[in-house]
């Protein structure tokens, strides 16, 4: 008779189920960098932090110069004065129109393939093929992460040294994050710690690809289906204070050395007239950064921020670009709630060129460069 085959004692079998969980993770891990590497020439889990630098000059975040990275499915190049697009002088050459693009990484466009499909480069080739006998320059300052406060700083220590001619500002989404936290808050929907992540989190985060992904999705998926006890659903018109402060304080830099200061609403692919289910999934990473807001709470946070723009426009005189249906709310136009693929790109350099031509401003313009 046979001798029946050894048994592996438990604590090696838990042992081996260890080892082979490592291996999986890391084999995971690798080839989700190697993802990483191939499509956006990085296996770094953001492009953001080795893009910028600190300029204690001016106690600033700033693009930094001559950055560029490039994979399969991105190019982004930054120049040598620290702005995306192509290099262009300091110094504005004659018969040239100067436009700078103010915002965030709604107007840096990591999500765009290249340079090239970047919505600011697309509006410069629009308005050049329109007037072929200026030269036309629409330089993108916009810089992830910044509010109205760090554009403020980037306006006045980066772009009036420029000498634009007009000054374009796009950005709203930062802001409303910053100041609806800050009410929920004061409200006590949310600790002071809540909507940040853990110091543990951000170390696993730096170091592992799959960790980071992970956690956001998961993140994004509990979000946006289980609703906290209390949520802010409204947002009042007075929490738009700070930010329309910041505006006037740039229409004022702008305004002494007489330069064009233009405004325009901000597009997001969550809107009224959706159902509730379509409006949840294309909010997607709102609930991500704004996990103390309800869709409605978004919504109108939208709504009060665009409006605010609006009459403060108004009420100042400027140029107010505000078609808030330009952009199909569509995963073609859209990579995410609010960046925006090639194609909504296009649509977006479309919608300022139409704006522009509409009012006759960049007749204006051109006629003054010759």
């Amino acid at each position: 008779m046979s001798d029946s085959p050894p048994q592996i004692p438990t604590r090696r079998k838990i042992l081996y189920a260890l080892v082979l969980l490592c291996v999986a993770l890391l084999l995971g891990e690798g080839a989700l960098r190697l993802r990483a590497w191939i499509k956006y020439g990085d296996a770094a889990t953001g492009l953001r932090d080795p893009m910028v630098v600190y300029d204690p000059s001016i106690d600033l975040t700033v693009l930094r110069p001559n950055y560029e990275i490039s994979g399969k499915d991105i190019h982004i190049k930054v120049d040598s004065l620290g702005f995306r697009g192509p290099e262009f002088t300091r110094e504005k050459p004659p018969h040239t129109v100067r436009i700078a693009c103010l915002g965030a990484s709604t107007t840096f466009s990591a999500e765009a393939s290249s340079n090239d499909e970047v919505w600011t480069k697309l509006l410069q080739d629009k308005l050049q093929t329109a007037h072929p006998d200026v030269h036309f320059e629409v330089i993108n300052a916009g810089v992830p992460g910044y509010t109205s406060a760090e554009n403020l700083k980037n306006l006045r220590f980066r772009v009036l040294p420029l000498h634009p001619d007009v000054v374009l500002y796009y950005e709203a989404n930062n802001e409303i994050v910053k100041d609806t936290r800050a009410l929920a808050i004061e409200k006590g929907l949310i600790s002071p710690k809540s909507g940040r992540r853990s110091p543990l989190v951000r170390a696993l985060s730096r170091v592992s690809f799959a960790f980071d992904l992970i956690y956001k999705n998961l993140a994004i998926l509990l979000r946006s289906h289980n609703k906290p006890r209390a949520t802010l659903d409204v947002v009042p018109p007075e929490l738009t204070a700070h930010f329309l402060s910041a505006l006037d304080q740039m229409r004022q830099e702008c305004d002494r050395r007489n330069i064009q200061f233009v405004l325009s609403t901000f597009i997001v692919k969550y809107r009224h007239g959706q159902d509730r289910a379509t409006q949840i999934k294309n909010a997607d990473v709102a609930f991500y950064y704004m996990p103390w807001m309800s869709i409605d709470g978004m919504l109108n946070a939208i709504d009060v921020y665009n409006q605010a723009i609006v009459d403060y426009g108004k009420s100042q005189g400027l140029f107010v670009v505000d078609d808030r249906d330009a952009i199909p709310a569509d995963d073609a136009d859209f990579a995410d709630c609010m960046h925006l693929a090639d194609k909504g790109n296009e649509a977006m350099a479309e919608r300022f060129f139409r704006a522009f031509h509409v009012a006759g401003l960049d007749d204006r313009l051109a006629a003054a460069a010759r």
